[in-house]
């Protein structure tokens, strides 16, 4: 029940005795009864990857995140992260990708400053990595490309892109929404969208409820703190205009 309570839980998150003893335990917990009845090899890339680099999802969080993207590799279009923290998720996405592109989004320098409410909960600069060590851990993944700096400034030239995979994991309620307004019209139909937190962070949840409010698709909520989006079949995949044209004249 500690989870549900956001200043508890970022008090534990941030001090090291306090995380072993809770959500260290629990993911390892978690990894070792998956490894009873799930693949070796994926339970051993997860175990790599948080290694190569800390993390904040559990070891359930990992597993989900693998397969859905795992599932997505020959969707077509891109995978993306919005929020990267030290690029463990980030290697995980890599470790499934193939050649598809994985685009990441961060400040990579910690939160933006919280405001309202949030400002009790986070602090800016919080669950900072750095670009550099981020690099460090994707060190020989192709197709990874990074975007540094304040969401949506940061997609800048990235409008005609297509998805079929991105995460969120950027706790604030403004920036969640920022990116469901640029991901989700870009989503493919059948691409996933997945969101960690919004069962315990009430400004999560708060921004894929009203983002989603009246629109065809449902929020589906998954055992682990995470939530995910199926982009419809019949969705129409935004269009810029010029990109428009283009077809028109080809």
């Amino acid at each position: 029940m500690w989870m549900r309570n956001e200043r508890l839980r970022r008090i534990v998150s941030r001090n090291r005795v306090f995380r072993f003893l809770s959500s260290d335990v629990q993911t390892h917990l978690q990894l070792a009864l998956l490894r009873g009845h799930k693949s070796k090899q994926v339970i051993d890339t997860i175990e790599s990857c948080r290694k190569k680099a800390d993390s904040l999802l559990s070891g359930d969080e990992s597993f989900m995140l693998h397969a859905l993207a795992q599932a997505q590799t020959e969707h077509g279009g891109a995978f993306a992260e919005f929020g990267v923290y030290k690029g463990c998720s980030a290697r995980l996405l890599c470790s499934v990708k193939g050649a598809t592109p994985l685009h990441l989004f961060d400040t990579f320098s910690g939160l933006p400053k919280p405001s309202g409410a949030e400002r009790g909960t986070f602090r800016k600069g919080e669950f900072r990595g750095t670009l550099t060590e981020v690099q460090n851990v994707l060190t020989g993944y192709k197709g990874v490309h990074f975007h540094q700096g304040v969401f949506p400034a940061s997609t800048a030239g990235l409008e005609n892109l297509r998805f079929s995979f991105v995460h969120l994991d950027v706790d604030l309620e403004g920036a969640t929404y920022a990116g469901l307004e640029f991901f989700y019209p870009r989503m493919l139909p059948g691409g996933i969208l997945i969101t960690h937190d919004y069962s315990i962070i009430p400004g999560v949840r708060n921004a894929v409820d009203r983002f989603m409010t009246g629109r065809s698709e449902r929020v589906i909520e998954l055992p682990t703190t995470q939530a995910m989006i199926i982009r419809s079949a019949d969705a129409r995949v935004m269009v810029s205009a010029e990109a428009e044209a283009t077809a028109v004249a080809a």
